[in-house]
């Protein structure tokens, strides 16, 4: 399966779970940050540099969403290795 379609998975999962996905700029001069994830205010939110590549974005993605209860959600079977994956 290709980055792309894997990404808009991720995404989709994302947004099922709650959690929002924000592309921003995250480089400055003071610190590197690629993505992450982060509560602010009580709601998840997973933080990822526009910068990234493609295949980054999709291991920061994967690996903020290992952590989360993802047993209410359909996922299917290649995505949830790549989530069990990532969680290792």
């Amino acid at each position: 399966m290709e980055y792309g379609k894997v990404l808009e998975y991720l995404e989709d999962l994302a947004l099922k779970l709650g959690v929002e996905v924000v592309y921003e700029k995250l480089e400055n001069k003071d610190f590197l940050a690629t993505g992450g994830l982060c509560k602010v205010k009580g709601a998840y939110k997973i933080f990822i540099d526009r910068s990234e590549t493609i295949e980054r974005r999709t291991e920061i993605l994967a690996r903020a969403l290992s952590s989360f209860d993802r047993e209410e959600v359909y996922i299917l079977p290649y995505i949830r290795e790549i989530l069990q994956k990532a969680r290792e």
